[in-house]
């Protein structure tokens, strides 16, 4: 809403509507996504989003990726600098793919020789296989660590299914990570950076010529 300076009546603001369909929500536009993202913010229902720009970073990532507004926010993480997934959602997104035969993982051994093995079928290609043991663990300093300790056989897969998904659909995932890989990366420092304020395209404010339109030519 917004005040008109000669009968100081409201009038109301016209917005475009936001499509939708049985996936849900689609945008064809910022504003769109941008009213959105704010609703996400208000709602308090996703703690580790605080801000539209936060928001409106995963929905895009999550988008490019073919996955709906929602599961986006929910599966999209920015990860020591980089837009990431959970493990089970990169595997969606393989297993989704029409060239995708199946997606094979097991384990073999026990002790340090506990492997976990990932093998990915793409059609009319050779099978990628890609393996990750606890003597793998240890030598990159990551058993014992946090979850690794606590669920140490997850830990083993995911590595071996970010591994073999990303090197069989390297065109697909685009070189996206896995949330429970990159979290064992030691941060990068922060860099400070003043932030500006977001200025829609409606809002830009256009500033009348004052020079010779000669001048601008020089």
């Amino acid at each position: 809403m917004t005040e008109t300076p000669k009968d100081k009546t409201l009038t109301k603001i016209d917005r475009a509507p936001v499509l939708a369909d049985e996936r849900g929500l689609k945008f064809d536009n910022l504003d769109a996504m941008w009213r959105f993202c704010t609703a996400v913010v208000n709602s308090g229902t996703f703690k580790d989003i605080n801000t539209p720009e936060i928001a409106l970073i995963r929905l895009q990532a999550g988008l490019e990726l073919g996955l709906t507004p929602i599961w986006s926010l929910t599966n999209i993480m920015v990860t020591n600098g980089r837009p990431s997934v959970w493990g089970d959602a990169l595997l969606g997104l393989v297993l989704a793919r029409p060239d995708c035969d199946d997606v094979i993982e097991t384990f073999e051994g026990e002790g340090d020789q506990l492997t976990a093995i990932c093998e990915v079928h793409r059609r009319g290609r050779q099978p990628i296989i890609r393996k990750f043991s606890v003597s793998d663990a240890k030598r990159a300093g990551l058993h014992g660590r946090n979850v690794h300790n606590a669920y140490p056989q997850r830990m083993l897969q995911m590595r071996a299914r970010s591994w073999a998904c990303r090197d069989a659909f390297a065109d697909a995932l685009r070189g996206l990570s896995v949330i429970e890989e990159l979290r064992d990366i030691e941060p990068r420092a922060a860099v400070e950076r003043e932030k500006s304020k977001v200025v829609m395209p409606d809002e830009v404010e256009l500033k009348p010529i004052t020079e010779p339109v000669e001048a601008l030519l020089v």
